[in-house]
């Protein structure tokens, strides 16, 4: 029998599982959150995420450092990985398709909101019945905060 650690010790990829399975649910209570228009509560989400992320990007290392999946052959362990991967997969398509369209609409209402306030205040600056520029009267100003 080859000396491979996933073949003699496949809850080696425990803790790879479990962080995957706390990263889904933690990315499918944002989902939620973001279709239910409360995307203020994302914030307390921020510093587990980033602690699952680390410890994700970790376990990965310690796999590729031990060999990778190679030779694992075909046990319970890294079947479970492999499911828990595609359902990871899964919730982080459709997260990320929501957050794209969530994006492209505010941008879009950015967008509209700023050609109505130049279209009003053209409107303002024409020229009046004698013949010179009229005041614009009804200045409107706008501050748009371009971090989204």
């Amino acid at each position: 029998m080859p000396n491979n650690i996933l073949t003699e010790n496949p809850e080696n990829l425990d803790p790879l599982i479990n962080t995957i399975k706390d990263l889904t649910r933690v990315i499918s209570e944002e989902t939620i959150l973001l279709k239910t228009n409360r995307p203020k509560e994302l914030e307390k989400f921020l510093p587990l995420k980033n602690q699952l992320m680390a410890s994700y990007q970790k376990e990965m290392t310690d796999l590729n450092n031990r060999g990778g999946l190679l030779g694992g052959g075909n046990g319970p362990a890294l079947r479970q990985l492999k499911q828990e991967s595609r359902i990871f997969q899964s919730v982080l398509t459709r997260h990320t398709r929501l957050v794209k369209a969530l994006k492209t609409i505010s941008e879009n209402m950015i967008k509209t909101i700023s050609n109505e306030v130049v279209k009003r205040q053209n409107q303002t600056s024409q020229y009046d019945a004698g013949g010179s520029k009229a005041a614009n009267k009804n200045p409107t100003s706008i501050t748009l905060n371009q971090t989204i």
